[in-house]
């Protein structure tokens, strides 16, 4: 007779996959401390014993699983354009859809809401999340040339003053009100900031 069920050499990251989702799945319906390795694994359709091969406890398993929301699609953030405005522009794009999509908003919730956040995790969602971000601007506006800022500013406050416009405050409004932000409003509010804060060039960017 034919064996049914889940094949028996899954890839371990697909494996983690469904253990993160079985996961996210439970918190959303119970309290962080509620929640027991047995229940995660029931959910994830597998025994605790396999679970324990993957994670050794819930706290390991919580961080790993806010280090996956941090790997960055780096395709969406790549400089694919010559002119380093423009550039930049691309990248906080990309990491608006990123921060602002639905499962690091559901994970942030958790890590509020359920106090889920004791020192590890706290300061992942930090170095991963915001220190990332802001690391990864300051690069990108620094390739652009002086003078075609039209603040006289370091470059640290430059990027803040990107990232609340464009990213920070959406991402607090969702938090405080649980609704998804609008794609729209964060395209527009990226526009309006990259251009009040540099110069635009109107002409072909040549090598």
């Amino acid at each position: 007779m034919a064996r049914t069920g889940r094949p028996l050499a899954m890839p371990a990251e697909e494996r983690k996959k469904e253990i993160y989702e079985a996961v996210e799945q439970l918190l959303g319906e119970h309290a962080y401390e509620k929640v027991t390795m047995a229940e995660i694994a029931a959910k994830a359709g597998m025994s605790k014993k396999t679970l324990y091969v993957y994670f050794a406890d819930k706290n390991e398993l919580m961080e790993s699983l806010v280090a996956s929301s941090y790997v960055w699609p780096q395709k969406k953030l790549e400089d694919t354009s010559p002119d380093p405005v423009l550039a930049l522009r691309t990248r906080i794009h990309g990491i608006a859809e990123h921060v602002l999509c639905e499962h690091h908003l559901r994970l942030c919730r958790l890590a509020i809401g359920e106090r889920v956040g004791h020192a590890r995790i706290a300061d992942m969602f930090y170095e991963m999340g915001i220190r990332g971000s802001r690391e990864s601007l300051i690069q990108a506006v620094e390739r652009i040339d002086r003078s075609r800022w039209n603040l006289n500013v370091k470059s640290l406050l430059l990027v803040e003053m990107i990232f609340g416009a464009s990213i920070g405050y959406h991402l607090m409004d969702a938090l405080l009100t649980g609704q998804l932000p609008d794609s729209k409003l964060i395209a527009d509010a990226i526009d309006e900031v990259i251009s009040s804060l540099f110069r635009i060039n109107t002409q072909p960017v040549t090598d």
